[in-house]
């Protein structure tokens, strides 16, 4: 069996991919991209296509960008991760403090970091919601999406806009049973 044999066997048994009807995906090999290089990307078979997604900070400065790479380097051997559960680094701190600065006189005075657009759309749905119920206004409950599009793949960020299975999501679904609209 050859590696793209073998990786696309595998995918199919053990990755689960989000939006997905798992019956169509294992019908077909799998796109397995292996390199990226500037806007393009690299499939196993040597093929190169534009990323038209622009995943993270790729629409910006492409993929395996030198400067980038040896700045993960650089943090890499000096501490990859630490969580914010309870500690803080001090990287987090100077570029909270940096955001901040950016908006003199504005209500910003904290950052919230996430990993991902779909834990930033969740987020901020929570963040939301908790501050009007803490002000006193409960009734303040809704959100406003565009129909039918990707604002992310946690349960919240799927229930604002994306396929109708997810917007009765576990987090709205819980809001308007105990807020009724």
């Amino acid at each position: 069996m050859h590696r793209s044999q073998a990786l696309a066997h595998a995918d199919h048994k053990y990755v689960w991919h989000p939006f997905t009807q798992q019956q169509e995906w294992c019908a077909e090999e799998p796109l397995i991209i292996v390199s990226g290089k500037g806007v393009y990307l690299r499939d196993i078979h040597g093929h190169d296509y534009i990323d038209g997604n622009s995943s993270i900070w790729t629409n910006i400065h492409g993929h395996s960008h030198p400067h980038i790479v040896a700045a993960m380097q650089r943090q890499a051997a000096i501490l990859d991760h630490s969580s914010f559960l309870g500690a803080t680094h001090p990287k987090a701190i100077e570029l909270a403090e940096r955001l901040v600065a950016l908006f003199p006189g504005a209500p910003l005075s904290r950052v919230f970091y996430s990993d991902n657009g779909s834990t930033a759309i969740e987020s901020a749905l929570k963040m939301t919601f908790q501050y009007w119920q803490l002000i006193g206004h409960p009734e303040k409950n809704r959100f406003v999406a565009f129909t039918n599009c990707y604002h992310g793949d946690t349960a919240g960020a799927a229930s604002l806009g994306g396929p109708i299975v997810f917007q009765k999501c576990i987090f709205l679904a819980i809001v308007s049973r105990v807020l009724p609209h």
